[in-house]
């Protein structure tokens, strides 16, 4: 018998796989981790543009080729935020899914413990 069985024993209530709690929670940290590994690569790649794009205007003499380039930094700066934007909205979404199934193996897992029935 383990210590944690002693204490189940003691306190007169049936042990709990860890697992079964834990699972859930790990996999809704991985779902966050990867979200915020990809908005920091995301900043990451914005803002060597934004490095590029100073060091290129400062190599321009002519102001309408300066404003040329400002202009086409701006465009693909609103795509780039576009289809960030549509990808962290799939992302909540998922995130948003996997919580109301984590919620679920969670509730499971305690009634279990709560009516004896871990096993």
């Amino acid at each position: 018998m383990t210590a944690t069985d002693k204490m189940a024993a003691w306190m007169n209530l049936p042990s709990l796989d860890a697992t079964l709690l834990m699972r859930p929670q790990a996999r809704m940290a991985e779902a966050l981790l990867r979200q915020n590994i990809e908005i920091l690569g995301f900043v990451k790649d914005r803002m060597e543009r934004d490095r590029a794009l100073l060091a290129e205007l400062s190599t321009l003499r002519d102001p309408a080729a300066a404003l040329n380039l400002w202009s086409e930094f701006w465009q693909h700066a609103l795509s780039d935020y576009t289809a960030e934007t549509t990808k962290l909205a799939k992302s909540v979404g998922e995130i948003a899914e996997q919580a109301m199934r984590n919620a679920g193996e969670e509730t499971a897992a305690l009634a279990k413990v709560a009516t004896g029935k871990v096993g």
